[in-house]
């Protein structure tokens, strides 16, 4: 034995043990196990069937905290990165799925825990939808036109994309500018999907992705809407005035029909006998060859308008006209006349409670002294009052007027 320690084997042996024994002392001392918690490992979702499912919100993300235990000269190098996290969404269904978490680490650091064990993943079904086509017209066509209603060809499209998103689609909509046009346009136009914000649904592809758009151009013209009024009220009573509501409409026609076409005239409306106000809907007399145009739509259907006939009980007023009073219309430049000085009165009627509104400054009173030549002459007077009032009498209803040569 004594020569078995005094011998080098022994000397190498025990060299051997005392560097052992150093080395677990400088790593139990100066480089411990340790505990250490890495925050914010970043969770991978597996194994998503992408052409049934996707994510309700693919901007969220899944993050758990993972405790390890290691040399401290290990532990602290190590980053989330260097964690693996995952859960499998192989065969999960529409709606919020619970799923458990998998965490793995590296082999040299053992794995004590992590939280949360499961997250709560929410799947849209990818469907598909079909929706019309929306044809948004900006600007103004050139004066005397306008556009009516365009047509998209195809008139609908088929939305894919996830539920939520595609429930989302309001409008899908393609954009024409018809600014200064005087005749059709036709272009084909990419199409966007937008919510009801106006905001545009990216996530939500579609077939066909442009629509081939024609918007009509047609000369227009704004024409007045003339009543035929048929009849009058009972005696005693008169007609204050003649609602039309629209009052004017919106033609279009041949460039030529327009260019003549003034007004449009109603259906008769008789009022005959009638004591009290009247409002009834009467439909429009369009020429042949005209059509009604509201809201960019050419409508070919009769159209009515409201017609209110208001009826008041009469009254009269008697005003005095003196000679200087009246106006003596188409009088040769080379004659100047002399007007009999004689009065005229006059009686007008008007409804009974506007009556007070009539007076000489309303009224027009005249003679015409076309054609005549210098001497005497009787000409008839002539008398002109604003609706609703009447003349009903001129005395006297002519008058002696002298004309001589300047």
């Amino acid at each position: 034995m004594a020569r078995f320690f005094s011998s080098d084997l022994a000397l190498k042996i025990f060299s051997v043990l005392a560097a052992v024994i150093m080395w677990m002392y400088v790593m139990n001392e100066q480089n411990p196990q340790v505990t250490y918690v890495v925050r914010d490992v970043p969770v991978k979702l597996e194994n998503l069937d992408t052409s049934k499912f996707a994510l309700v919100d693919e901007s969220r993300k899944y993050t758990v905290n993972v405790k390890i235990k290691g040399r401290r000269s290990l532990i602290t190098n190590i980053k989330p990165q260097d964690i693996e996290a995952e859960v499998n969404l192989r065969g999960r269904i529409e709606g919020e799925n619970l799923l458990p978490v998998s965490v793995s680490v590296p082999g040299n650091v053992e794995l004590l825990d992590f939280s949360p064990k499961e997250i709560m993943v929410s799947l849209d079904s990818i469907i598909e939808e079909q929706m019309q086509v929306s044809v948004d017209v900006k600007g103004t066509p050139a004066d005397g036109f306008e556009w009516v209603k365009p047509i998209a060809k195809p008139q609908a499209v088929v939305l894919k994309g996830p539920r939520s998103r595609v429930d989302a689609a309001k409008v899908v909509t393609a954009q024409v500018d018809i600014s200064g046009k005087d005749s059709s346009v036709v272009s084909t136009l990419p199409l966007r999907v937008l919510d009801s914000q106006g905001k545009e649904q990216k996530d939500v592809s579609f077939r066909p992705e442009v629509v081939e758009v024609t918007v009509p151009i047609v000369p227009v013209s704004s024409v007045s809407i003339k009543p035929n009024i048929k009849g009058a009220p009972l005696e005693g009573y008169i007609v204050k005035d003649v609602e039309i509501d629209p009052s004017i409409v919106t033609v279009t026609a041949p460039k030529d029909a327009l260019k003549q076409l003034q007004s449009i005239s109603t259906d008769s409306l008789n009022i005959q006998g009638y004591t009290h106000t009247v409002t009834k809907q009467v439909n429009l007399v369009v020429p042949r060859g005209v059509k009604i145009l509201e809201d960019h739509a050419i409508n070919d259907a009769t159209k009515a308008v409201k017609i209110t006939v208001e009826i008041e009980k009469a009254a009269s007023r008697t005003l005095t006209f003196t000679p200087d009073m009246i106006n003596l219309k188409n009088l040769s430049p080379e004659l100047e006349a002399a007007v009999e000085n004689k009065d005229i009165v006059l009686t007008v009627a008007g409804p009974k409670s506007i009556i007070d509104r009539v007076n000489e400054n309303v009224i027009n009173i005249y003679m015409d002294a076309a054609g005549l030549l210098e001497g005497e002459h009787h000409l008839k007077i002539k008398a002109e009052a604003p609706d609703p009032f009447i003349i009903q009498k001129i005395e006297p209803d002519s008058i002696k007027v002298t004309l001589r040569r300047l």
